[in-house]
Parts: structure tokens; sequence; C-alpha cells
């Protein structure tokens, strides 16, 4: 295995442990299926997300880049909402940022106040991409 890789299976297994630490709830590492990712980790009581771990000193300048990749993976998995979680320089696991389109966020928020939905059929959200 490469120093890359080597280096974000430890970040998604550092983003598991410290979400189930956290929530109390079951996450787990999904295994790389090619040009059909469905995310590096999910969580058995969030269906509806897909989290992208990144751990790269050019994340920051490369969010586009992986904001792109997020957003094809939550569309494979047919999820509803995706989060890029991108390590943060100096800062423990809990400082890292957690990165999603705005339209993702604002439905979340909308669901969360209101209880409604805007996704369509499949349950997803809208992509614009």
């Amino acid at each position: 295995m490469s120093k890359s890789k080597q280096k974000g299976t430890a970040w998604e297994t550092e983003c598991v442990r410290y979400l189930q630490s956290y929530t109390k709830s079951e996450f787990m590492r999904l295994p790389l299926v090619g040009t059909k990712d469905v995310g590096d980790i999910r969580c058995l009581d969030l269906p509806e997300f897909v989290f992208e771990c990144k751990n790269r000193k050019d994340a920051l300048s490369s969010l586009s880049e992986i904001m792109k990749e997020t957003e094809q993976e939550r569309i494979n998995a047919e999820a509803a909402f995706g989060a890029a979680i991108v390590k943060r320089r100096n800062f423990g696991t809990g400082g890292a940022y957690v990165v999603m389109e705005l339209h993702n966020f604002a439905q979340l928020i909308k669901e969360r106040i209101h209880g409604q939905s805007n996704r369509d059929e499949s349950g997803t959200t809208t992509s614009f991409y």
C-alpha cells in the first residue's frame, strides 16, 4: 500500500472512531469500488449521508475537485447528502472541516426545521454538476 493510501486509510479510521465515540452510532469504512465509489464512510443510522474523507496538504486549494468527487459518490450511493471531512493541519480530529454544498446544507436545515423534503422520487437531492 502506498504512503498516500496509508495516510488516507488512517484518516478514514480516525474519522470513524471519532464519530462513533461522539454520536454512539455505528460508522464504517467502505471498500473502494472504482468509478462507482459510494463514499469513504457511512453510518447505518444515517443512510441518506455519504462522507468523503480527505487528508491532503492541498485540500483547501483542491476543494472544488474534492466536492465534485463527493457529489459523484453521493449520486452513486443514491444518497440525499454528501459531505467531505477534510483534515485540518495542527488540529485534532474534532477540528476537521466538514464541507457540503450550500443547496444540500439548506435542504438539511429545512428538513430539520420543517420536516419537509425537496428530494426526488429516488430520495436524492438535485445535483449541480
